[in-house]
């Protein structure tokens, strides 16, 4: 930056600036400064800063005299104060080199204006904690120790604040789940990707446990660079001894292992819904959702991995779902989500988001290290689609697409 852009940054600057010299003579003071120390000077001029400022701070001269270091900090936001005034200015004096210093002023006003915003979103978090009883929100430094807990955190997690400030992630987590290197991997994907989900078990101060689903968030400073987490930590207990007991009452008309619809009801549901499409020129969407390199993996990990992942396949379908969508278990690893009301943009929107969720999902226990992606196939009903096993078919090209092209990826069918 040339000299001459520098003195117009000097000049131009919202918040005031005076250079001086250790005796108080003002070498150059920008417009801001004037403005907002010209109410505090005895004359109205500002030649000689410590003297013009004699009545509200008369020991300036003396604090500049008595600091013996080659540069820093010499005066911190001494509040000056005018008769009759309330909130005034703050004053900041910092020496630059020998025989060279810097004031800084700022508006009091407009640091109590920010104060007050602050203020008020501290009260909505609070009102937000005092309302959501099943969240807990807490947050990580860049290590993943907490720093940061909530009351909704400790209500949901029956740590007080005292005790799980500086503590690990991980000892929020049951022993057999390898605490610190699942916070780690957790950490390190949230940080990558920007945030990741995740559902096991958390334990609380007395050993108990309760089923979780959690969503760390990496926080980014304006370069982009990763300087902490936030965590948002839902008890699901009810919801998962819900779907355990739906799961053990279920008919035939719910698949056993994942608790979305079985194959024969999905067609049953899907052919009525094809035909209300047609009979009323409504669109109707459908995805086919295969996980990638099942076989392989399960291979590796083993068929309990294999269950879980179905399980977790089967699990963000339906959180991404409407309530009037319609999830199912077409084959073996295949799933098919039917889409009432939808186009094809719409099922390719949905696709997307099952696949993004699917790959920043973190598995527990033994399996926190492995990671699995899907690709997924979207077609909608049309003049050449009229029935369920055409649309079946159709979704079907567009997963091999995917499949051609590569994993992890969402194909729409194009004739």
């Amino acid at each position: 930056m040339t000299p001459e852009a520098l003195l117009d940054l000097f000049l131009l600057s919202p918040g005031g600036l005076v250079e001086i010299d250790e005796v108080g003579r003002v070498e150059v003071a920008n417009l801001a400064a004037r403005r907002l120390l010209t109410p505090f000077t005895r004359t109205g001029s500002l030649d000689e800063l410590f003297d013009a400022l004699g009545a509200v701070a008369p020991d300036l001269s003396a604090r500049v005299r008595g600091f013996g270091g080659p540069r820093g900090v010499v005066v911190d936001n001494l509040q000056l104060l005018a008769p009759g005034q309330q909130q005034g200015v703050f004053l900041s004096i910092v020496k630059v080199a020998a025989g060279r210093l810097v004031a800084v002023v700022t508006d009091a006003a407009e640091l109590a204006t920010a104060q007050g915003v602050i203020a008020r979103l501290q009260q909505r978090l609070h009102a937000i904690e005092g309302a959501v009883r099943e969240y807990a929100i807490y947050t990580l430094d860049t290590a993943g120790y907490i720093d940061s807990w909530s009351v909704a955190a400790e209500r949901v997690h029956q740590w007080p604040e005292s005790a799980i400030i500086g503590q690990s992630m991980s000892t929020l987590l049951p022993p057999d789940q390898v605490g610190l290197a699942h916070v780690d991997d957790t950490l390190s994907l949230a940080a990558r990707n920007g945030w990741c989900q995740e559902e096991g078990h958390r334990q609380r101060q007395d050993g108990t446990t309760f089923w979780a689903s959690t969503v760390v968030t990496a926080l980014r400073d304006a370069a982009g660079e990763t300087i902490g987490f936030s965590v948002v930590s839902h008890d699901a207990s009810e919801r998962r001894k819900l779907e355990e007991r739906l799961r053990d009452d279920a008919s035939s008309t719910t698949d056993y292992l994942t608790g979305v619809s079985a194959r024969r009801a999905f067609f049953d549901v899907a052919q009525s819904e094809v035909a209300r499409a047609r009979r009323y020129g409504q669109p109707l969407a459908m995805l086919l959702v295969d996980p990638d390199r099942f076989r392989t993996l399960v291979d590796e990990s083993g068929e309990a991995f294999g269950n879980e992942w179905l399980r977790a396949i089967a699990w963000v379908c339906r959180q991404e779902s409407r309530t009037t969508d319609v999830v199912g278990r077409v084959g073996g690893e295949a799933f098919a989500v039917l889409l009432p009301s939808t186009e094809l943009s719409g099922g390719l929107v949905l696709a997307e988001r099952i696949r993004e969720r699917m790959q920043r999902h973190v598995f527990g226990g033994e399996f926190q290290m492995v990671r699995c992606t899907l690709c997924v196939g979207v077609a909608e009903v049309s003049e050449g689609i009229t029935s369920v096993d055409g649309l079946l078919t159709a979704a079907g090209t567009a997963l091999d697409r995917a499949r051609q092209a590569g994993m992890n990826l969402v194909v729409g069918y194009d004739v």
